[in-house]
């Protein structure tokens, strides 16, 4: 079976994506193209550009994440640190440096012959009318100099941009780019003065399961298969992040401003339909400190959840 794949961003609990891939293939499903959020878009550039799911999920089994979410000296200063970090976010606009996982990923990419989105070129004829679809990977970012979807390589030609000449690792950076959590990343922006700023496409979509979708009215020439880190959803109302303070009150603004879009989607059964729902409460997004054995659990999670969806399709 031949599928498209869309994978929801998740953090640290992107690695529950690696053992889904592993499942949908173990099973026989072969990606044509890869689409992907944050961490999604992490585990969706190794996909796309060759990686067997196999080595997928070992690599993401063994890889300890603070290789590429660094802990740095200021975690170790108390208050002091704290205030330097809040300093950090001011300066940069993010906690942390996204060159220690943009260096990990261009070693994993250059090993599978990848560096540009022109290295991930394929033609299809009569595959999208449209043309945008010709390439094996997309990324979602969020433009907020813009305050829209980024989809890329699709749209660097906004910017003035050559989308072949473009390196992976750069969008890629720009999709996993959280909201203070990581530096933003810059892209020049043709006749402005300033460059546009990219962040986390989570802020706009999550789960944009429908990316791949013709917008010509002609049905696809592959079905579409997302995956998504949370559980099923039973029904409408139901409590994801109670209120008890004021740090509870900010994560779950930002929650709502992450999800309110995907849960139009949540409410089409035709999405649920083709959605692998792996449940991966209790493993916090940003928890870059799990262990071998938490990693490995976050990929049978995965694996597990995937084979089970199989078998309703």
């Amino acid at each position: 079976m031949q599928a498209d794949l869309v994978l929801e961003g998740g953090g640290a609990r992107g690695v529950a994506l690696a053992g889904a891939v592993a499942g949908l293939a173990e099973a026989g499903v072969r990606f044509e193209r890869v689409a992907g959020t944050s961490a999604g878009a992490i585990v969706a550039a190794l996909l796309a550009a060759g990686m067997a799911p196999t080595e997928l999920d070992r690599l993401a089994r063994d890889l300890d994440l603070r290789r590429l979410v660094p802990a740095g000296p200021l975690d170790q200063l108390g208050r002091i640190g704290q205030g330097l970090r809040g300093l950090s976010v001011l300066l940069e606009l993010g906690l942390h440096d996204h060159r220690p996982m943009k260096a990990w990923l261009a070693e994993q990419l250059a090993a599978l012959g990848v560096r540009t989105f022109g290295d991930l070129r394929r033609e299809v004829p009569g595959d999208d009318v449209t043309g945008r679809h010709q390439y094996r990977l997309v990324v979602t970012a969020a433009d907020v100099t813009r305050a829209r979807q980024v989809l890329l390589p699709w749209d660097y030609a906004d910017y003035g941009l050559d989308p072949d000449a473009q390196p992976v690792v750069e969008a890629v950076a720009a999709s996993a780019a959280i909201p203070l959590v990581f530096e933003p990343v810059r892209l020049p922006f043709r006749d402005r003065e300033h460059p546009a700023v990219l962040v986390d496409g989570g802020l706009l979509s999550n789960f944009p399961v429908d990316v791949f979708d013709r917008r010509d009215g002609q049905p696809a020439r592959f079905p579409t298969i997302g995956v998504k880190l949370t559980a099923r959803p039973d029904g409408v109302g139901d409590i994801v992040q109670p209120v008890t303070g004021p740090v509870s009150y900010l994560r779950a603004l930002m929650g709502t401003a992450v999800t309110a879009w995907d849960q139009r989607h949540l409410d089409d059964p035709s999405v649920l339909a083709r959605t692998v729902f792996v449940d991966t409460t209790g493993y916090p997004s940003l928890d870059f400190d799990l262990d071998a054995q938490d990693r490995a659990a976050l990929a049978d999670k995965g694996r597990n959840a995937a084979l089970s969806w199989l078998t309703t399709v």
